[in-house]
């Protein structure tokens, strides 16, 4: 009998793979609500995202700055492998590549400068992590850092968020210096961090 041939027999696997992962989503629809994840910029919403997105890598292997990574099970069964953010080591240039390679449109054009009408989060000061509120004026690179003016000074020179600005890039939790400065006391949460839709509005995933 002869092999079937390589290039059939990758459509057929990759035919296949699309549709297992088609059926995965339609599953995670219903189970959206228990996911609370920062997602790729311009991605739907988290049902649609869940229902549409089919595990393939592809956005995580294409970002350039390494910001992308696949969720793992703590994240809950139907989760498993959707992408999600990171901003330890990186920050989201808003290079659309995610967009481009994504098979299923899980992920939409977004406009940085416009973060009314798409964002990734928003970025949230944490006092009691944050160098300029243990003393005052030490601190304020994530200002200087933020490309979007999104990060100003209060009048004792702490940083304060104008959401209107904010698209949730991470470049200031990737630049915050307080989980170094501040590993003493345990936990490497930074001064600053970007929370998703649910924990802006406070609400526990």
């Amino acid at each position: 009998m002869k092999p079937a041939n390589p290039s059939r027999r990758a459509f057929v696997l990759g035919a296949a793979a699309l549709a297992v992962g088609a059926g995965i989503g339609a599953a995670a629809r219903p189970c959206a609500a228990s996911c609370d994840a920062l997602r790729p910029p311009g991605a739907a919403d988290e049902a649609e995202f869940m229902a549409r997105c089919i595990r393939c890598d592809r956005c995580i292997s294409v970002c350039p700055t390494d910001v992308l990574y696949p969720l793992g099970i703590e994240a809950g069964v139907l989760a498993v492998r959707t992408p999600a953010l990171d901003f330890r080591a990186g920050s989201c240039t808003f290079c659309d590549l995610c967009r481009q390679v994504c098979p299923t449109e899980a992920i939409g054009s977004v406009d940085p400068y416009a973060p009314e009408k798409g964002r990734i989060g928003g970025a949230q000061v944490l006092p009691a992590r944050c160098l300029a509120f243990a003393t005052p004026g030490s601190c304020g690179i994530c200002v200087d850092a933020c490309p979007y003016g999104a990060l100003s000074f209060d009048d004792e020179r702490r940083p304060v968020v104008d959401d209107s600005k904010c698209n949730g890039c991470g470049e200031c939790v990737r630049i915050c210096p307080a989980n170094v400065n501040t590993s003493f006391s345990g936990g490497d949460e930074r001064g600053i961090r970007v929370a998703t839709g649910k924990q802006m509005e406070g609400v526990e995933a």
